[in-house]
């Protein structure tokens, strides 16, 4: 008899510490819980700071993100290094890059964020938890700590990422990390707001690029006696990247005229195939049919896919545009972007 009620006392210990730990809340009813709040939400405003450890140097953000149900998106990424703020724009135009100190805009078509949505947006974070039925949860000073598995097509070293929210779901960290659970990305949340207000504006193309609430930081150009900025000289060093794919040769180096522009094309074969194009254009908005915005850690850049597996990023770095193109993977691509960062031109 006494043999027979071990393991009912066992049982009933268990259940006793469970519900110490979750709450009275098993981790199935707190994801069941996170899901009808996603699902509720109207919206939502939150402010963060990004530490992206992924590239050669560690690059900080200062990350606010406005959401509007059910697409309206504002992204303002300002870079702790170089003091300047890009917005990624979603409203019912498309997808915007939009750079204001340049009055430089790219627009696309895009699934974004849908496919591929980055660490700082709350659905990102959310449906990571709620999709991986391998996930791990415990408590830690009254907030929820999951870990879960990392899916960023872009970097197929994230592999895990650990996320904590507090008990009425509002996230305040994550982590995501390698294969080593060495944490390569991190963001923490300084202000979370459910159901906010938006002003009606708040989501225009037009009033982001002329809100004075940005920095402006003249990075082309000498200020005149009028405080009016000279446009650049198409005149430029050439910047040749520090990275180049294993089994990659770099070949000749080539200035062209292109739409009455200097472009400087630079060449690679090899195991990948690829161009650098590097040109100082004076076209202030750029439209794509097809793109997603990546963030490179110095500045956004914008991937876009052909049928013949071609891709094409295209990016900005003090008054020069740069696009990549070829058969490179997007991993390999936002290598070599990165690696043109801090360095001279020749």
């Amino acid at each position: 008899m006494k043999r027979a009620a071990f393991p009912l006392v066992l049982l009933m210990i268990f259940t006793l510490l469970l519900g110490g730990c979750f709450g009275q809340k098993t981790p199935e009813d707190v994801v069941g819980d996170l899901s009808g709040t996603l699902d509720k939400m109207e919206g939502y405003k939150s402010q963060a700071v990004l530490t992206m450890e992924t590239g050669t140097t560690p690059m900080e953000y200062d990350v606010q993100v406005w959401y509007e149900k059910p697409t309206n998106y504002r992204v303002a990424l300002t870079s702790k290094q170089r003091g300047i703020t890009q917005i990624i724009l979603r409203n019912d135009e498309g997808v915007f890059v939009l750079t204001p100190h340049l009055k430089k805009s790219f627009r696309f078509q895009s699934g974004w964020p849908e496919n591929n949505g980055p660490l700082y947006l709350y659905e990102t974070l959310a449906r990571s938890i709620i999709d991986d039925s391998e996930r791990q949860m415990k408590m830690d000073d009254k907030q929820y700590v999951f870990e879960v598995k990392a899916n960023y097509s872009g970097n197929r070293s994230l592999t895990k990422q650990k996320i904590w929210l507090t008990e009425d779901f509002k996230p305040t960290h994550a982590e995501i990390m390698d294969s080593s659970m060495n944490p390569l990305v991190k963001i923490n949340f300084t202000e979370f707001v459910f159901n906010p207000t938006f002003e009606k504006n708040a989501f225009d193309k037009d009033h982001n690029m002329s809100t004075s609430s940005l920095p402006s930081v003249p990075t082309m150009g000498k200020a005149t006696g009028e405080g009016v900025q000279e446009q650049p000289s198409s005149q430029f060093g050439v910047i040749v990247p520090t990275y180049m794919p294993e089994g990659v040769q770099q070949g000749d180096i080539e200035p062209v005229t292109r739409d009455g522009e200097r472009v400087v094309v630079l060449k690679y074969k090899g195991a990948y195939n690829y161009n650098l194009l590097e040109s100082r254009p004076t076209a202030a908005s750029v439209s794509y049919e097809q793109g997603m915005p990546v963030n490179l850690g110095f500045t956004i850049g914008v991937l876009a896919q052909t049928g013949d597996n071609q891709r094409h990023l295209t990016w900005e770095l003090d008054g020069v545009e740069f696009t990549l193109t070829g058969d490179l993977p997007e991993e390999e691509m936002v290598n070599v972007a990165q690696s043109t960062y801090g360095v001279g031109g020749k």
